[in-house]
């Protein structure tokens, strides 16, 4: 139940990607226009990651939750009706607003109710979940919209918002007791927002996978462009981008309790960094080596795999320091999360999905800016050590 929770922000916002062009037509508006509908959604997604998590901290982790889902709900039947994509602009605004609490939810009942390893595997296996909705959900999406247009697809999220209104309103349990809760007050918010972005620990940690994730995420955002236009392929074909992500992902996060047990935390997370320093090596050169074609897609998968090495760690050894304000501090992780989100969809992948070789370059240079935050984290790390044993 954790595992779907934590896709709701992928349902509002991945289903739309294979409906872009279908939208683009129909309002009689430009491809950047409707690429806007993604960015704004991240951008309003990102900004309401600072109170999610807060609210959920004040108000427990159900309340919140309700409130959300029926916003997606008014939403979504309202998405049905627009003609102008200014419309559309506002309400995929509004359900960004909306959508981001999932993640953060997900994230904070763990840490409700597990510690150390225990919430990494937890981490971890939602995070399959999540994966598995990353192919699935843009998969419907193109189905809904190549049957009955991409309007059914918002109609599809109201019954989804309806079911999931009904299922955790009745099945979710509150893990947050009155006791645990901390009040909201905007003082108080403020402090706690500026101990934790001013943590170094967390600020490293959380940008190092941010890197990474919106690495991956660049070739989502320019998904219908790669496949058209440099894959040559038609755009109900979008899926060929999601599925080797997704099965890198799952086998990823498969590997990775065996992983942990045999070679513990800095050896895991080490292999992963070599692994995508092979895989950006080899991205590079097929760009520049090999005519267009499915070979192209090999990369993303190993890409994914190692992704999904590096994620549970990096995001639970980021969280250890707040364990009081869990709610809060994955607030802040996933601001950072979907700010790169909407600047990579809003601005890098429009800049950069006109070729192969571009694609790889802007991958390849965020995948170094995580190893370079790593390398800095694991200095300060020794430092501190030695200091302390001084």
């Amino acid at each position: 139940m954790l595992g779907v929770l934590g896709i709701l922000v992928s349902l509002w916002s991945d289903i739309l990607l294979p409906t872009l062009t279908a939208i683009q037509q129909d309002l009689h508006t430009s491809a950047t226009s409707v690429q806007q509908t993604v960015s704004l959604f991240f951008v309003a997604n990102a900004f309401m990651c600072l109170w999610h998590g807060v609210i959920s901290d004040a108000y427990g982790r159900r309340r919140p939750l309700r409130f959300v889902l029926v916003v997606l709900l008014l939403s979504s039947l309202l998405c049905l009706k627009v003609t102008r994509i200014e419309e559309l602009w506002v309400l995929r605004t509004a359900q960004g607003l909306a959508a981001g609490i999932g993640t953060i939810l997900c994230r904070a009942i763990i840490r409700d109710m597990y510690s150390g390893a225990d919430a990494q595997k937890m981490i971890a296996r939602t995070s399959i979940v999540q994966c598995l909705g990353l192919t699935l959900v843009p998969m419907l999406g193109g189905w809904l919209t190549f049957v009955w247009g991409w309007r059914a697809v918002f109609a599809f999220l109201s019954v989804v918002a309806v079911l999931m209104l009904i299922v955790y309103s009745r099945l979710l349990p509150e893990t947050l007791p009155p006791i645990r809760r901390q009040p909201l007050r905007v003082g108080t918010l403020w402090r706690a927002y500026r101990i934790v972005m001013g943590s170094a620990w967390f600020m490293r940690l959380t940008v190092a996978h941010v890197c990474n994730w919106i690495a991956m995420f660049l070739y989502v955002a320019a998904a219908p462009q790669y496949v058209v236009h440099l894959l040559g392929r038609p755009a109900t074909e979008i899926y060929l981008v999601y599925v080797p992500m997704v099965l890198g992902l799952i086998a990823g996060l498969v590997c990775l309790p065996p992983l942990l047990q045999r070679w513990g935390t800095q050896r895991t997370v080490r292999l992963a960094y070599l692994g995508f320093l092979v895989v950006n090596i080899l991205n590079v050169a097929l760009a520049l080596l090999v005519a267009p074609g499915l070979i192209h897609l090999v990369p993303l998968g190993g890409y994914a795999f190692m992704v999904a090495l590096s994620l549970p760690l990096l995001i639970g050894h980021a969280l250890q320091p707040f364990s009081e304000n869990a709610g809060l501090a994955a607030s802040c992780q996933m601001l950072l999360q979907y700010t790169g989100m909407a600047l990579v969809a809003g601005v890098l992948a429009p800049l950069l999905w006109s070729s192969f070789w571009l694609m790889a370059l802007g991958c390849a240079a965020l995948t170094l800016a995580s190893a370079a935050l790593l390398l800095w984290q694991g200095q300060a790390t020794r430092r501190a050590n030695r200091l302390s044993v001084a």
